[in-house]
């Protein structure tokens, strides 16, 4: 799977899900994608997992945006797709429990610096 994929190789729930999340979210699109595959992902169903993940790359592919990498957690949700499409469900669990940590953490700096500021 990558983010090159023509759009009718995702089906018509994936390209409605994804033009749902585009008109909610507009610009934290991505973040809520990201959100939505690590609560299946500790759910256990690697089927939602793969769900979630397809429509991550629609929105990505629909909305025109790239892959945003800059951020730690954003690195790390990345390696989660990247196990996943690789089969490894217990390395993208792992790793999405990483992922929460550091995003909390990233949150909690953020606020600090909107409370300093």
């Amino acid at each position: 799977m990558s983010d090159e994929k023509p759009p009718d190789e995702f089906n018509e729930d994936i390209r409605k899900a994804a033009d749902e999340l585009i008109a909610q979210h507009g610009a934290e699109v991505e973040n809520a994608t990201t959100e939505k595959m690590i609560e299946v992902l500790d759910s256990g169903s690697l089927d939602d997992v793969l769900h979630w993940l397809k429509v991550r790359q629609c929105v990505r592919q629909t909305s025109g945006q790239d892959r945003y990498v800059r951020r730690l957690p954003d690195k790390i949700i990345w390696a989660v797709e990247q196990a996943v499409e690789q089969g490894r469900s217990h390395l993208a669990r792992l790793l999405s429990s990483i992922y929460s940590e550091a995003k909390s953490d990233e949150d909690r700096i953020r606020a600090e610096r909107r409370n300093e500021s």
